[in-house]
């Protein structure tokens, strides 16, 4: 008896070990078909932040007075830079009469004698000298060389003008009485002297910008014409697209810093999207990446679509070198569980029919049955991902908040979602979930 027990319990122990030895046999064999398969398309499931916008054409309004400068002689000395900040009363421009003009080129001449005598004299210079002169170096060889704008290069060389009269000043002092180079100083000094007492200064009339681009467009597009523009007329402007408005330093206007305004002609289906006083961004080249608040001001519908006109109160120096610009209208922005749109596939549930009640989850719209006979089922459609773990896949109901340009913004259903939709209770209770950084399947 002892021994046919014996005898059942080897049998029991190698049945339990041929067991374990065929269990493990599949697992390997499984492991080895799977490293030996084509590896699935899959993707992460990242933070990110999904935009949906149109590119459109801008023109752009301002609230702008061009400075009359009709009564004034002679050429331009000093201004402001162009986009410089100013308040109401001070100066802007300087003009010297054209009787002036030849106290001018004797200092002009006199700069070129003051630089050859500095070349020319043995002196050991001080740090702020040697500091002037690197940054000369600097705007000759750097800020030059890659500048293709003639308005830009003209800054540059009145910035490096006068740099080189202030190292000619510092240089000046540290030279010994009665030199040629203190001679031809104190010459200018007195030349230049002469001409201040005979310039003519222009005062701004208010606080703004000062801008030399005066492009003949500061009386017509206003913030009191907003009733009188159209899409036709915006179009016919003889503007390019994003050209920079050429600077004329005879003329000048003062631009409000505060605001400014966008007029945009939108498609017809533009009132769908956008409503009056509604805020939403706008992005322009020059922002790059960043969006800029907007507030939509005013609205026309025509019969080639909605004439827009957005308010801004951000970026407004840079605009001021444009009339007409390139510009993104953001419909919409959602942060969120970010992937591609390939991972979505539809499992198809039967759930009890009944009144039909429509459910919007984010970009979806799901029909599902609210009462009714529990015998008679209706076909539900819900979007689905399959998440890639380690040895298995799961299938998990996942929300589509927002979609756009092949992106989705996703999360999980709720438990009163899903009952609501009619999903029964055993698979809300066994459903999976998805979170930051599982592996999704791209979906064939």
């Amino acid at each position: 008896m002892a021994k046919q027990k014996k005898k059942r319990l080897n049998q029991n122990i190698v049945l339990v070990a041929l067991s374990i030895a065929i269990i493990g046999l599949v697992f390997f064999v499984v492991s080895l078909v799977r490293l030996f398969q084509k590896p699935a398309s899959t993707v992460m499931i990242k933070n990110g932040e999904l935009i949906n916008y149109e590119e459109f054409v801008g023109y752009i309004i301002r609230d702008e007075d061009v400075v009359d400068t009709s009564s004034y002689d002679g050429i331009v000395k000093t201004a402001v830079s162009d986009a410089e900040r100013v308040s109401k009363g001070a100066p802007i421009m300087n003009y010297v009469s054209k009787a002036e003009e030849q106290l001018m080129k004797k200092i002009s001449d006199l700069d070129t004698k003051i630089e050859q005598a500095i070349e020319s004299q043995q002196t050991i210079f001080t740090n702020d000298v040697k500091t002037l002169d690197s940054e000369i170096e600097t705007y000759i060889y750097s800020n030059l060389r890659n500048s293709n704008l003639l308005d830009s290069t003209k800054e540059y060389k009145k910035v490096i003008n006068e740099k080189v009269e202030k190292k000619a000043k510092i240089v000046g002092e540290l030279s010994p009485a009665g030199s040629e180079l203190k001679s031809l100083i104190e010459e200018r000094t007195k030349y230049e002297t002469e001409l201040n007492d005979a310039e003519k200064a222009v005062y701004a009339t208010k606080a703004g910008l000062v801008s030399y681009r005066v492009d003949g467009y500061e009386n017509i597009l206003t913030p009191a014409s907003f009733s009188e523009l159209t899409i036709d007329y915006l179009k016919s402007l003889k503007t390019t697209k994003d050209q920079v408005v050429s600077a004329n330093s005879n003329k000048v206007k003062l631009v409000n810093n505060f605001c400014c305004y966008i007029a945009i002609p939108l498609g017809e289906d533009g009132l769908e999207k956008i409503t009056l006083n509604e805020t939403t961004y706008l992005r322009f080249e020059s922002t790059g990446e960043r969006l800029i608040p907007a507030t939509v001001e005013y609205m026309s519908t025509e019969e080639d679509g909605i004439l827009c006109i957005f308010k801004i109160n951000s970026n407004v120096e840079e605009l001021t070198k444009y009339r007409k610009v390139s510009v993104d209208v953001v419909w919409w922005r959602t942060k969120g569980l970010k992937v591609n749109e390939d991972v979505i596939h539809y499992t198809e549930l039967q759930v009890p029919s009944g009144e039909e009640e429509v459910i919007q989850s984010g970009d979806e719209t799901i029909i599902v049955e609210t009462s009714g006979d529990a015998n008679v089922t209706k076909t539900i459609k819900i979007p689905t991902v399959t998440v890639k773990k380690a040895y298995y896949d799961t299938e998990v109901f996942v929300k589509i908040l927002k979609s756009a340009k092949g992106f989705v913004i996703l999360d999980n259903y709720t438990v009163e979602e899903l009952e609501k939709m009619g999903v029964s209770q055993e698979i809300i209770d066994n459903r999976g979930t998805i979170k930051l950084y599982d592996e999704l399947l791209v979906a064939d």
